[in-house]
């Protein structure tokens, strides 16, 4: 089946087009939002050749195709915005018998899924400045690039850019999730990275606009308060649209908006957010600080269970705040080990699997992995296959995360596990631990596989 029969499937079995709120996709999901999730066939999309799973979390329909999510996402785009997307579903009788209030939202799936439309668009781009900036230090400590050179300064430019401009970029996609302006959303956040305020918003400093005196703050780096930001302003565009006539608003909605929220942004909303953020990271700090190998044998053990059901929207943002305020992070190291783990599983089955079938999806699987850390083709091609295999993976990435913790191990940039983020993870000081605990996780999840699978076959045998 060809991408083209296949996204005319997908748009036919979400319910059609007219059933499609928003799509976006992340690196191996296609993540739709319906208006009624009741009329989605999810038994239909698990039967196409190039779907992987289905799955709801965060309020969203999600589409499991693996590293060629953006040619489908592409696809599905294409058929939607030309009118050639199928407008009506063939739903099953469960489906089609759905309770309607079912598919109403709770608070907290809106929340997933605001943050995960905000974030998503990022992530490749995020790993990529981690990638860039492990290597330029690899250099530096090698002594090969020095770090005063212009050429090193040019390439940490490049890698810095996104964490440093975040607000800007937030702004943009969280301006779109509310359903404002994106352009004037990133032109508010770019006023606060702008020189002449930068240069007065040391954060703790007293500074005064139009006599009001208020605590300033930085924004660079910041998540929470440009997103409590821009929700504002959606607000404020609404009601300039609604009560400004047509023929000013091409000019008056942008000058108001900048007039009326740049400001307000930084005396009320960049600290508010910024209290909010300071609550929240207080709290993980606590959490990490409590006892830092439960904590990371928590996130070895578990986070790629967080993953799987899309719910690490919520941690990242902390992870990525912590990382940018105090120069390393001890979560984003110790996480990856559930990605290993599942690395462990799949060469596992490749060695002792006797189905041909099965030892192709558990040799692929384990190939993206390797290569990029993208682990749902593992999860839903061959963990899925057998639950025992959840063993493997837990008591995998359990003993990596222990492992970091005990030797406090932590990384300086963010990337994806696998090879090519292989530089970001180099750089670290506590590079040789991390690889340790990289190297048990593999060797315990392998052979834990290989145990589970022959008490499975001995009992089977005993059975016969």
């Amino acid at each position: 089946m060809s991408n083209k029969e296949t996204a005319t499937s997908i748009i036919k079995f979400v319910g059609g087009s007219q059933n499609i709120s928003s799509l976006v996709h992340c690196a191996t999901r296609l993540r739709f939002e319906l208006h009624d999730s009741s009329k989605a066939d999810r038994e239909a999309l698990k039967t196409l050749p190039k779907v992987l799973g289905v799955m709801d979390a965060q309020g969203q329909t999600m589409v499991i195709i693996g590293p060629t999510v953006n040619e489908m996402h592409a696809e599905i785009m294409q058929q939607l915005e030309n009118g050639t997307a199928v407008e009506g579903a063939s739903v099953n009788s469960a489906s089609s018998g759905a309770d309607t209030k079912g598919s109403k939202k709770s608070w907290f799936d809106k929340l997933l899924a605001t943050i995960s439309a905000i974030f998503t668009p990022y992530i490749p781009i995020l790993a990529t400045s981690g990638i860039i900036k492990g290597l330029i230090d690899i250099l530096a400590q090698s002594g090969i690039l020095p770090a005063t050179s212009n050429t090193y300064l040019i390439l940490a430019g490049a890698g810095n850019a996104l964490i440093y401009f975040f607000p800007i970029l937030l702004a943009f996609t969280a301006a779109q999730k509310f359903g404002a302006n994106p352009y004037i959303g990133a032109a508010i956040g770019a006023a606060l990275m702008e020189p002449n305020i930068t240069g007065i918003t040391t954060t703790g400093n007293v500074i005064d606009f139009l006599g009001i005196q208020f605590t300033a703050m930085n924004f660079s780096s910041t998540v929470i308060p440009i997103i409590l930001a821009i929700w504002a302003y959606s607000h404020l565009d609404k009601l300039l649209r609604r009560f400004l006539p047509k023929m000013l608003q091409f000019i008056f909605v942008p000058l108001l908006s900048m007039l009326i929220m740049v400001p307000l942004t930084l005396m009320v909303f960049g600290p508010v957010g910024g209290l909010l953020a300071n609550l929240v990271a207080d709290g993980y700090e606590f959490f990490l600080n409590s006892n830092v190998i439960i904590f990371n044998a928590i996130f070895g053990a578990l986070f790629i269970y967080v993953i799987m059901l899309g719910i690490h929207w919520v941690v990242l943002p902390l992870q990525l705040s912590y990382l940018a305020e105090h120069g390393m992070e001890y979560s984003l190291g110790s996480g990856g080990m559930g990605n290993y783990a599942l690395l462990g599983v799949c060469l596992a089955v490749m060695v002792i699997s006797k189905s041909k079938e099965e030892k192709t999806i558990a040799s692929s699987s384990a190939f993206v992995n390797f290569l990029s850390g993208v682990t749902e083709p593992g999860l839903y091609g061959v963990v899925m296959k057998n639950k025992k295999y959840f063993i493997s993976l837990t008591l995998g990435g359990l003993v990596g995360g222990i492992i970091c913790g005990v030797t406090k191990s932590y990384i300086t940039n963010f990337a994806f596990t696998g090879l090519f983020g292989l530089p970001a993870f180099l750089s670290s000081p506590t590079a040789t631990t991390y690889f340790i605990a990289v190297g048990a996780t593999l060797a315990v999840s392998f052979f834990a596989t290989i145990l589970l699978s022959k008490q499975n076959i001995q009992f089977k045998k005993q059975k016969s």
